[in-house]
């Protein structure tokens, strides 16, 4: 290996370490941290932030990509050569180039201000949130937005700084390559094959899931929660589970994946489901194998956060909601369920009841207790509202009843309080404007992935009945996981599947899936 590259990849490492440590505060203001810390806290946050980022647009780092074919000369004025790289070397040079031109464009009190407004911002949502308060979460959402919309305009160097080109700046810090106009494009077909089905299923007799809301202790919720990790293959030695009131999975160390849930006494599948859809996410990041050289580098990252969503979506629907799954689980989640108490959840309730009941389509305003069917026009939602936001659209004060008109629009519902509409989610809090499409294209890429796992393994079905779900690990950590950042998302999907991102794979599984459920 160059002794460039060496270099590159030990400055790298160091970033990695900052990240963790930086990702490690944020999980405890989540978790542990008393709510009075908040404000310390907030500055922590910052500092790691800052630290890191001088330390990412070093120049130093420049040219020792500069050296290494990052332009068409090396520092010395002689010809680069990179024809003794390897692939995985390539690729690295690739990742690293991409997001050292994005470090630096932006400024240094910029990256620590997001940083520091975020956290902030994230506790001031929980407290809104609890209280229905939506006037006192506004001003620091409109510091959030504002902060986006110079971040936007750093990385797309004001220019071409047309408003339009600013947020999707900010989509390609999640799903490389992709716009504003790509993304409408596949969501606005997708509309029209999902309201058609939920049409469809609208005119057949719902399915009755009231024994869904029976209380269930939050101990057997957590018993529950730790059979199912462990029935995916989470490693426990590399992790924990802790509760949130929004629960996500975060990444501490390359061996320390931690994931989180939320227990609801009422309603028990809602942490089960919630458990499963975060256990897949770690499983991605705990398979991430790019090789020993490229700990804690850029490749340890995930290709995309869509192919991300891919596998925790994978998990939570196609294997966690099916028929397949349940026929050889069912008899064990009654069993924790109850706790030995005859008058659990689950008594007297039959697997084919089971069934339909998880897989109720009925549209809810909340997003994460949203079915398959619905699930996406949520996130259509808050596509366009972000876009809005971003491009001045929309103001702040003006989101509650945007939300509500295009919920009204989509999934023809009354939203009841902000509490349960605009302030739901805690994206805008943290910053994350430009992530919510990934979600939606997360379930494209699932069936996609999913229809390739099957035409390799005919006895998919089978195996999972059995509770074999290693084979389906191993197959996920063989064709998607180890890659990590290696390769695009659009590199990645060819690969595995031989083709390109194609809709029609989730719509065909959702048509396939519920035209049986519901006998359309």
């Amino acid at each position: 290996m160059r002794k460039e590259l060496m270099r590159l990849i030990e400055i790298d490492g160091e970033l990695g370490l900052l990240g963790h440590i930086g990702a490690l505060l944020s999980w405890d203001q989540e978790t542990f941290m008393p709510i009075g810390a908040v404000d310390e806290r907030s500055e922590q946050i910052a500092l790691i932030e800052s630290i890191a980022h001088d330390r990412a647009v070093s120049p130093e780092i420049g040219d020792l990509l500069a050296a290494l074919g990052s332009t068409s000369a090396s520092p010395s004025g002689s010809p680069s050569d990179d024809s003794l790289l390897d692939d995985m070397e390539r690729a690295y040079l690739r990742v690293a180039r991409r997001q050292y031109d994005r470090d630096t464009k932006l400024p240094a009190d910029l990256v620590a201000e997001l940083a520091r407004e975020a956290s902030l911002a994230q506790a001031a949502w929980i407290e809104a949130r609890a209280k229905n308060d939506f006037p006192a979460f506004a001003p620091y959402l409109e510091r959030i937005v504002e902060l986006k919309k110079r971040q936007a305009a750093c990385l797309t160097q004001g220019g071409q700084g047309a408003r339009a080109a600013r947020y999707d700046a900010l989509l390609d810090l999640f799903e490389p390559g992709s716009t504003e106009a790509s993304i409408a494009e596949v969501f606005g077909k997708l509309r029209g094959d999902l309201v058609a089905l939920l049409d469809r299923i609208a005119s057949k007799p719902p399915a009755d899931d009231s024994f869904l809301r029976r209380p269930c202790p939050v101990s057997r919720q957590a018993a529950i929660s730790g059979w199912l990790m462990d029935v995916m293959g989470y490693e426990r030695g590399r992790g924990r589970l802790d509760t949130v009131a929004h629960p996500f999975t975060t990444t501490l160390g390359v061996d320390d994946v931690r994931i989180t849930t939320r227990f609801i006494e009422d309603s028990f599948v809602s942490s089960l489901f919630s458990t499963v859809h975060e256990t897949g996410h770690a499983l991605y990041e705990l398979g991430i194998a790019p090789g020993p050289a490229f700990k804690r580098t850029k490749l340890h990252d995930a290709a995309s956060m869509a192919v991300h969503e891919s596998q925790s979506r994978m998990w939570e629907n196609m294997i966690g909601r099916s028929a397949a799954f349940w026929k050889g689980m069912y008899p064990r989640l009654v069993e924790l369920a109850s706790g030995g108490d005859a008058r659990g959840p689950l008594e007297g309730i039959g697997l084919d009841s089971f069934l339909r009941a998880i897989n109720k389509v009925e549209p809810s305003p909340i997003r994460t207790e949203a079915d398959e069917v619905t699930y996406s026009l949520h996130i259509i939602l808050r596509f366009e509202l972000e876009s809005d936001l971003i491009s001045g659209r929309l103001a702040v004060n003006d989101l509650p009843e945007a939300w509500n008109a295009k919920m009204k629009e989509l999934l023809g519902l009354s939203v009841p309080d902000d509490a349960r509409g605009c302030l739901q989610d805690v994206h805008w809090s943290a910053g994350l404007f430009g992530y919510f499409p990934s979600y939606a294209l997360g379930n494209l890429y699932a069936a996609q992935f999913w229809s390739a796992m099957k035409r390799d393994m005919p006895d998919l079905d089978e195996r999972i009945e059995s509770g074999d779900l290693g084979s389906v690990l191993g197959w996920l950590r063989a064709k998607i996981h180890r890659h990590g950042s290696s390769l695009l998302p659009t590199e990645l999907v060819y690969r595995v599947t031989g083709s390109t991102l194609d809709p029609k794979h989730f719509v065909a599984y959702l048509d396939e899936k519920y035209s049986r459920i519901y006998a359309l």
